[in-house]
């Protein structure tokens, strides 16, 4: 669906790409710590670009290499049976984004806008439990928001949190309620560096 409203959109308006670097922090929901947002909060970075379909559509791709880590004295309710854990991630998604004003990077204008996003991941992770290691991959689906502000006329700044709906409940490298999956999340900043495609058929309202 996302598809087939963005790709008829690309032949208007001023195409961009915008690349750069993101970094904040990760943590994790599931047995251990089932809906509280922030618990064991850890420093997650990565790379993202964006190619931005005129002023109110983005198509996006993401790295992040993040770390979680669950605590069974921090666990509420307590889940019998399981073990403090640390798992780093290493993940690969592409997203979509809509700005729910008009923005520009580089625009007077239209220098601010919040926004939304959806996509999907596929990623890596390593599962530290008493010293032993295992190694496993899965993919998620992903939702989020954020809010960008146009910093000059070449760079971007963006605020975003968006949460990791995992298809797997051994993230923690345990199974605990088989009913349920994990979640990892990130909330990060990111700058970015704006290239600019078709000059000749930019608007000149988005710039000024």
């Amino acid at each position: 669906m996302i598809a087939g409203i963005i790709f008829p959109v690309m032949s208007y308006g001023q195409n961009t790409l915008e690349a750069g670097l993101a970094g904040g922090y990760s943590y994790y929901n599931g047995d251990l710590n089932p809906g509280v947002p922030f618990v064991l909060p850890k420093p997650a970075y990565g790379a993202i670009a964006r190619y931005n379909i005129g002023d109110r559509w983005t198509a996006k791709i993401t790295y992040t290499h993040a770390k979680v880590a669950g605590d069974t004295t921090k666990s509420k309710p307590v889940v019998e049976g399981l073990q403090n854990f640390s798992t780093t991630i290493d993940d690969i998604s592409a997203m979509a984004e809509f700005n729910f004003m008009k923005y520009s990077t580089g625009s007077k204008r239209y220098r601010f806008t919040p926004y939304i996003t959806a996509g999907a991941g596929f990623f890596l992770y390593n599962t530290e439990i008493n010293h032993n290691l295992t190694k496993n991959h899965n993919f998620a689906a992903i939702f989020g928001l954020g809010f960008k502000y146009s910093l000059s006329k070449r760079f971007g700044a963006s605020a975003e949190w968006r949460m990791h709906r995992t298809f797997t409940d051994n993230l923690d490298g345990q199974i605990g309620n088989s009913g349920t999956k994990d979640w990892f999340s990130v909330a990060d900043v990111s700058l970015t560096y704006k290239i600019e495609f078709n000059k000749k058929c930019g608007c000149r309202n988005l710039q000024w």
